[in-house]
């Protein structure tokens, strides 16, 4: 299945979208993981960025497009997810 992005919503740094540090990002999921805790995943945004993420809810299958809310841990290397909504999210 070809997932195409329809668009990257939000910014991709630690300030956020709105100074709190809440980063929105769509993309397509990729190489998941369960963990004890979770499922540690990739993410591949519009850009062609891959971006690790965790999460403690469920994700769906690979190659699904979604819209991950979440923070970027302080160090900036992964993506702790708070909602993952399927489709754009729109």
């Amino acid at each position: 299945m070809i997932a195409v992005l329809i668009c990257a919503v939000g910014s991709f740094n630690t300030e956020g979208t709105d100074g709190n540090g809440i980063v929105e990002i769509t993309g397509v999921i990729t190489e998941q993981a369960a963990t004890q805790n979770g499922t540690v995943f990739k993410v591949t945004d519009l850009g062609g960025n891959e971006i690790k993420c965790f999460s403690s809810l469920p994700i769906p299958e690979a190659s699904t497009l979604c819209r991950l809310v979440g923070t970027f841990s302080d160090d900036g290397n992964i993506f702790f997810v708070d909602t993952i909504t399927p489709g754009n999210g729109r």
